[in-house]
């Protein structure tokens, strides 16, 4: 588990998480995005595989196939979740 800063512009926040750097980022969206729109109080209209993590750090966005691990996020990166 690592701790990551994930901003979401769409709720113009930056949200802490704790995320498994070797689960597919395809569940971790799923995930993040429950946890932000149960803590905003909102629905996410469309599908979660319409949403990218992006890494800050790296200026990439991340395969939703692949994990964290495989792109080197560690403790304490950037996220961006467009």
């Amino acid at each position: 588990m690592i701790l990551v800063d994930i901003y979401a512009p769409g709720a113009n926040q930056t949200y802490d998480f704790n995320l498994d750097e070797n689960v597919k980022i395809e569940l971790l969206l799923e995930e993040i995005s429950g946890m932000i729109c149960q803590k905003e109080h909102c629905s996410l209209s469309g599908s979660t595989k319409e949403l990218l993590l992006v890494s800050q750090n790296q200026k990439r966005i991340l395969n939703s196939d692949l994990t964290l691990s495989h792109y080197k996020i560690v403790q304490g990166d950037r996220l961006l979740l467009v």
